[in-house]
């Protein structure tokens, strides 16, 4: 496997760049990893979903203050959230995935619940997709990857068989972990090595297949 290589080239953006926006997400976790929820957690989370992405034209979070996302800190610091927190000494296994999957309902019915509008549309609610949901947990609580289109391509790419944010998936990503212990378990000591940082399971993961759904849109686009 080459997860080695992939993590460092990832890493390549944190290390010579101190303000790249990858390190949004090291800001955030960190934010997160403490047990007493703060307000500044409200906007660790707004930025972080911004710098990730989430706050494009289209999206419904552009239409609002960094204060929608209360209920969903609210959520993330509750004892179903607070569960399913990954740090050096607790990782998610199989075992998680029901929880995980009850967590992502529980924020999906708080921000669908929540109505934005743009110019002189109707009221529509915000839309909680996988995308916007899985970049919220891995931000937070490192239990999932963020499935995103980079994220996702990089899947396919490795003929991984389910790419939806599901119990599916969840149990087959389980299984390349179990599948890539010591890769995984390395990539680890790479990053504190050269972070001083503990990067979670699900975030190495994470970084993995999205640099492999990354590069290869960079190549397909240099064939053109």
């Amino acid at each position: 496997m080459e997860i080695i290589p992939t993590i460092e080239k990832y890493l390549n953006g944190i290390t010579t760049d101190e303000f790249h926006r990858y390190k949004s997400w090291d800001n955030c976790h960190q934010s997160f990893s403490v047990s007493n929820q703060k307000d500044s957690h409200i906007l660790e989370l707004a930025f972080y979903l911004a710098s990730w992405g989430m706050y494009r034209g289209s999206s419904g979070l552009l239409q609002k203050n960094h204060l929608i996302h209360k209920g969903a800190v609210d959520i993330l610091f509750s004892n179903k959230g607070q569960k399913l927190k990954c740090n050096s000494i607790k990782e998610v296994n199989k075992s998680n995935i029901k929880d995980i999957l009850i967590l992502k309902d529980i924020l999906s019915n708080h921000y669908k619940n929540i109505k934005f509008t743009k110019g002189a549309d109707k009221p529509k609610p915000i839309s909680p997709t996988d995308t916007l949901l899985s970049k919220i947990l891995l931000g937070t609580l490192s239990c999932v990857p963020a499935y995103d289109k980079y994220f996702i391509n990089g899947l396919k790419e490795k003929k991984i068989k389910n790419t939806a944010f599901n119990y599916n998936s969840l149990n087959e990503l389980f299984d390349f972990i179990n599948n890539h212990t010591t890769e995984i378990d390395n990539a680890q000591k790479l990053i504190l090595k050269k972070t001083e940082q503990h990067y979670p399971v699900m975030k190495i993961l994470d970084m993995y297949f999205w640099q492999i759904g990354y590069d290869k849109e960079v190549k397909n686009k240099q064939k053109i």
